[in-house]
């Protein structure tokens, strides 16, 4: 155990840039409540880390594999059929091929997405390729952090824009964010939607699309579109400053895969 902690504890220090290493030292990454092998695909390591009662947000129809889950319940701002109606109606079938889950926790866009789940209540709160899509990325990580348990989990998997269709977008100023945070605003305006239809690569979802369509995406806000975008390092600054916010510490960090950012917080 000592021993892959030491592995974990060094594979951070490289991944982190050299200005958030102090940080995460002085968190004393001493103990993990499950064991985590580097050596094993990120598959495995989600299904280590994800155990006991959970709540995945925004799975679509690619839900995540917890064998070790006693319970798993589904979280979205849609029922299952209304989203397919949303990516439809955006030109977006990439989620089509399979069954969508049953979702019984709809929640409204523009509040915290659990603020109706009891606090301390849950084991895991797992999230991939959704906090891209929220208004209010802080303050969403942190309500996922009141759910959880003491020693809880909330694992976090976001793509990472240098290696998708927003590369020629800048990425999102974290001070900004956490602005956002702060005056609790759970909104977008117009000039947000413009710089993701006009500066986003080759899509189908944003190839031509007039000044009327992008108000029109604006006004339904169906919570398909990556309005934020996150590279490695605004990554970091947002885990920074959700532990400066909570009681909580870094158990997991990769970016070595380029495609995607897996992240996992432990409350404690």
């Amino acid at each position: 155990m000592k021993k892959n902690l030491k592995l974990i504890i060094n594979s951070l220090c490289k991944i982190l840039p050299s200005k958030f290493q102090k940080k995460i030292n002085q968190k004393k990454l001493k103990k993990l409540n499950t064991k985590i092998n580097p050596g094993n695909t990120q598959r495995k390591i989600i299904a280590n880390l994800c155990r006991g009662d959970c709540i995945e947000i925004g799975a679509l129809s690619s839900p995540g594999w917890f064998p070790f889950a006693t319970s798993i319940k589904y979280a979205d701002i849609h029922k299952s059929d209304e989203a397919k109606e949303a990516l439809e109606k955006i030109g977006y079938f990439g989620y089509h091929q399979k069954k969508f889950v049953d979702v019984s926790i709809i929640f409204n866009p523009e509040k915290a997405p659990l603020e109706k789940i009891t606090s301390n209540s849950m084991d895991t709160i797992y999230s991939s390729h959704s906090l891209e899509h929220s208004p209010n990325p802080i303050a969403a990580l942190i309500d996922y952090l009141r759910v959880v348990k003491k020693n809880g989990i909330v694992y976090t998997v976001i793509p990472n824009k240098n290696f998708t269709y927003d590369k020629n977008r800048k990425s999102t100023n974290i001070d900004y964010l956490i602005k956002k945070y702060h005056s609790n605003n759970w909104t977008y305006n117009i000039e947000e939607y413009r710089d993701v239809f006009i500066n986003t690569e080759s899509h189908e979802v944003y190839d031509n699309k007039s000044d009327k369509d992008i108000i029109e995406a604006f006004k339904e806000n169906t919570g398909h579109h990556h309005i934020y975008v996150y590279d490695e390092e605004n990554t970091l600054q947002l885990i920074n400053f959700v532990l400066t916010e909570t009681s909580s510490k870094i158990l997991y960090f990769d970016a070595s895969n380029n495609n995607d950012i897996h992240f996992a917080i432990s409350k404690q």
